[in-house]
């Protein structure tokens, strides 16, 4: 009797493990698998006047990778916000407050790249905590700015982004260039493919993404030669609300 009771679990087994992963993980596969879904609160276009694009990198800070970009930026006088994982903070310090220097923001990607819609409340708060105090001991603000880790959103997430005065944002559809891309004139492809007035390009800057950052000159050039104007998100952000060019 016991033994049938065990074969009956062990062919429901499968089904039941399939049903946790999508239980987890399910604000991720609606972001990224059904077709309009959005979600209330997730900035993911930028109401702008004129030829506007926010630039963003998540997933770093990485000595090389970072570094390479902030100098691709000031050399085409453009700006971007950098997402960074707190825990990848420490080994790059100068980097980021070279960034600053430079005009660019520094902003939150969480403290240990966590699935913020797989945590409670109390656990996103105090890993959003953590990585606002070692960005603020940085750059000397507070950041304004997430873009969750997965690109996984729900309403704790949301919650939990509010207490602490932070808006999220998300790639504009079609501009999150994934890691791994397959080359270089794919990441451009992909970019300039769906970019528009407003959009919220996305790359990364973590290690092992070189070929972002063989990418980007490319990529800024394109950018200007279409006319626009290349800023970070609170500066696009800012821009669309007062309808003015801001100095580059």
């Amino acid at each position: 009797m016991r033994a049938g009771r065990l074969a009956r679990w062990a062919r429901h087994w499968p089904g039941l493990a399939a049903l946790m992963i999508v239980l987890v993980y399910a604000p991720f596969l609606e972001r990224t698998i059904i077709p309009g879904s959005s979600n209330p609160g997730v900035m993911e276009k930028i109401p702008v006047r004129g030829r506007w694009v926010a630039l963003a990198f998540d997933d770093g800070p990485s000595p090389r990778e970072t570094g390479q970009v902030i100098q691709e930026l000031a050399h085409y006088h453009a700006h971007a916000s950098f997402f960074v994982v707190g825990l990848n903070v420490s080994r790059a310090r100068p980097l980021l407050r070279e960034a600053v220097a430079q005009g660019n923001q520094v902003e939150n990607h969480t403290e240990g790249h966590i699935n913020l819609a797989a945590h409670t409340y109390y656990q996103d708060v105090k890993d959003l905590e953590v990585a606002n105090r070692v960005i603020s001991e940085i750059t000397g603000s507070s950041p304004r700015w997430l873009i969750p880790p997965y690109g996984a959103v729900n309403r704790t997430a949301r919650r939990a982004a509010s207490a602490l005065n932070l808006r999220i944002v998300s790639a504009s559809p079609g501009e999150n260039v994934a890691n791994g891309a397959p080359s270089v004139s794919a990441i451009i492809h992909q970019v300039m493919s769906h970019v528009e007035p407003g959009a919220i390009i996305v790359l990364h800057d973590g290690p092992g993404n070189g070929a972002t950052v063989k990418a980007l000159p490319s990529i800024l050039s394109l950018l200007r030669v279409e006319g626009y104007q290349i800023g970070s998100v609170g500066q696009v952000a800012r821009q669309g609300a007062i309808g003015r060019k801001l100095p580059e």
